[in-house]
């Protein structure tokens, strides 16, 4: 395959709302010729051949989130062909994402970060078309050899592994976040249960994109002491949402404690006072404080 061609997936909420010449735009601006055109329909097992490099097994929540976005409606995919195709496709996407998308899962358009990624998710996406079919070089066989995009990190525990229990917690927040993570303000930090006074807080200083929500919320399941599976899943969706989001507050040695557990689980999580916690806070609330990011892997 040519490192001079990549794709431009349009997501059901950007086919719904027909923003499809957007799209063509956007790629045409960058340098881009679409050489190919075609509707898309994923069901689970499409889904989990086109990411299988996040194995289901062992990240049902991040393939929950995949079921979210993709499953069952709509979208069009587009093989578009320029020089450094997946530079300039990424800053196809950024541009029409910046300019139309709505909410956490409203982003519009999916573009692939290299070769491996776009040769795995054409080779579902293509269909039984030729003209996408003839830009792969590599045959996956059954997937089942597919190296993987993540690092073990922290998975989930065995009685959170269970998609369709992950799917009974989640789909309200996915289908209303508004009511929820949506918020600055929403959910409330952890707190240790004993007493204490409190006047440090830890927060992620960055989307940490090249880890998956099952490594997220299993990275503050292990360094949380006690920290109910919910909680946690309300923390990170919400940190993957806004700038600076708090995770924790306790004093400064408990508040050391969670970096240093969370880092080495690959979060980057300085530490800052209450005082100072408050008034980013106050901003946040002021300017809506959200980052543009919709996912772990901000798919």
């Amino acid at each position: 395959m040519s490192s001079t061609h990549s794709l431009l997936l349009i997501k059901p909420d950007g086919v719904e709302r027909q923003l499809q010449q957007a799209v063509v735009e956007a790629a045409e601006e960058v340098g881009l010729t679409v050489v190919c055109r075609h509707r898309l329909l994923l069901g689970e097992e499409e889904i989990v051949r086109a990411w299988a490099d996040t194995r289901r097994t062992e990240h049902p929540l991040e393939h929950l989130s995949l079921d979210f976005w993709y499953g069952g409606r709509p979208m069009e995919v587009l093989l578009v062909r320029g020089p450094d195709a997946f530079t300039r496709a990424n800053r196809a996407k950024s541009a029409v994402r910046a300019g139309y998308r709505l909410g956490p899962f409203g982003n519009v358009v999916h573009a692939p970060d290299h070769t491996g990624e776009f040769e795995l998710q054409l080779s579902v996406f293509a269909g039984d078309c030729p003209t996408c079919a003839g830009t792969l070089s590599t045959d996956f066989g059954d997937y089942a050899d597919v190296p993987q995009a993540y690092p073990p990190g922290a998975l989930l525990p065995d009685a959170w592994r269970d998609i369709e229990r992950l799917r009974e917690l989640a789909q309200p927040m996915w289908e209303d976040p508004a009511s929820c993570f949506w918020r600055p303000t929403y959910p409330e930090p952890y707190r240790a249960p004993d007493a204490g006074a409190r006047d440090h807080a830890v927060y992620i200083a960055a989307s940490p994109n090249q880890l998956s929500f099952d490594n997220l919320v299993g990275a503050l399941l292990t360094a949380l002491p006690g920290i109910a599976f919910p909680h946690a899943l309300e923390l990170i969706v919400s940190a993957l949402h806004h700038q600076d989001f708090t995770l924790a507050v306790g004093t400064l040695a408990e508040c050391e404690r969670y970096r240093d557990a969370l880092m080495a689980q690959g979060l980057n999580t300085p530490i800052r006072t209450l005082a100072q916690d408050r008034v980013r806070r106050r901003e946040q609330i002021r300017t809506g404080g959200t980052v543009g990011t919709a996912g772990a892997s901000a798919a």
